[in-house]
């Protein structure tokens, strides 16, 4: 983003040289006869031109780290040190894919507990996979808790282009969910979900979508996709807001274009007051990615009588679990227990 700032400094400096007369004041040089309706006409060009190129030079790209993130952990997933960590602690776990509403294979894990007993779906981060929620998947494990644990699309191993950030993920969300209760027969009215970053903004919206979703844990979730993505591009590209609100748009419309989705839509605090069921959020003081702020406005707007709110002083962003790892520990199983372990009333 360097580089396209310095084009457009380069362009401004370059359209202030064709009106730097010399010699006294008053006295046109030769060879700059213009007159001040030209002089403004061709800045205004010029200058919309460097904007329009500005746009679009970094608009493409912006839309990139939106909907196609570099991947990380990849080499985690094909580690045996893991798989063999897993088996150690004793905790018996099956390779399973499932088809999402579109075709979309989906690759995870499934850690059984108890047949019929409650059952978890833990969501992991953008650009991440399963692996870096595998704290979380085992100790719900651990805690009697079956856990489902799968790689978002177009991340780990599963298919898909294009990360959506619930706009689709959402319905692969439902989609687990579906082949959890015709494959393993779990209990339908015994089912929560968990989530870090990019995971937990799901989690709330599959809960404001399905009633019957028990309970929501949400470690460090957005507010609305366009909010994080405006405050990205503000710390990537340094443009001040005058400049930044052109490409945001633009940008906004190719990953739009490109993921055939809908930005504006990916908005979990315009739906925070249809969730009804109890929400515990989690969030890290220090995290310098999403701002408490993001969590704070959420809760403040969910429409649940259960819900609680959780600022992990000095934690970094979705690391709550092992800055305070005991502490994360005891809420989360309490959280689940109070709201999963016993089955509903008539």
């Amino acid at each position: 983003m360097k580089s396209i700032r310095d084009d457009y400094h380069l362009s401004l400096a370059y359209l202030r040289s064709l009106f730097r007369t010399e010699g006294p004041p008053g006295q046109v040089p030769a060879g700059k006869e213009y007159l001040p309706w030209a002089r403004i006409a061709a800045y205004a060009g010029l200058g919309a031109g460097s904007l329009m190129l500005l746009v679009g030079a970094a608009s493409y790209p912006l839309s990139g780290l939106l909907i196609r993130p570099r991947l990380k952990r990849l080499s985690q997933l094909k580690s045996p040190h893991l798989r063999g960590m897993i088996k150690r602690m004793g905790i018996e776990f099956e390779d399973v894919v499932f088809s999402s509403f579109d075709s979309t294979r989906l690759y995870g894990w499934w850690m059984p507990a108890k047949e019929n007993g409650p059952t978890v779906v833990v969501l992991h981060g953008v650009k991440k996979n399963r692996t870096d929620v595998i704290r979380t998947a085992l100790l719900l494990r651990r805690a009697g808790y079956n856990v489902l644990v799968f790689d978002g699309r177009a991340h780990g191993n599963s298919g898909g282009r294009y990360v959506t950030y619930g706009f689709y993920e959402r319905r692969d969300v439902e989609s687990g969910l579906e082949w959890l209760i015709a494959e393993k027969k779990i209990d339908r009215e015994r089912v929560g979900l968990a989530g870090e970053s990019m995971g937990a903004a799901i989690a709330l919206q599959v809960a404001a979508s399905n009633p019957w979703i028990r309970a929501v844990w949400a470690d460090s979730p957005f507010a609305s996709l366009r909010r994080i993505a405006q405050e990205f591009a503000r710390r990537v590209t340094r443009l001040p807001d005058a400049l930044l609100n052109p490409v945001m748009w633009t940008t906004i419309r190719v990953a739009n274009y490109r993921g055939k989705f809908d930005v504006e839509m990916v908005n979990p605090l315009s739906l925070a007051a249809g969730i009804k069921c109890p929400v515990f959020m989690v969030h890290g003081t220090a995290d310098q990615l999403i701002s408490t702020a993001h969590s704070e406005s959420i809760y403040a707007a969910l429409g649940c009588a259960e819900k609680e709110i959780w600022l992990v002083d000095g934690a970094r962003h979705a690391r709550a679990v092992r800055h305070s790892k005991l502490e994360y520990c005891r809420r989360i199983q309490k959280f689940f227990d109070h709201n999963l372990k016993e089955p509903l009333t008539a």
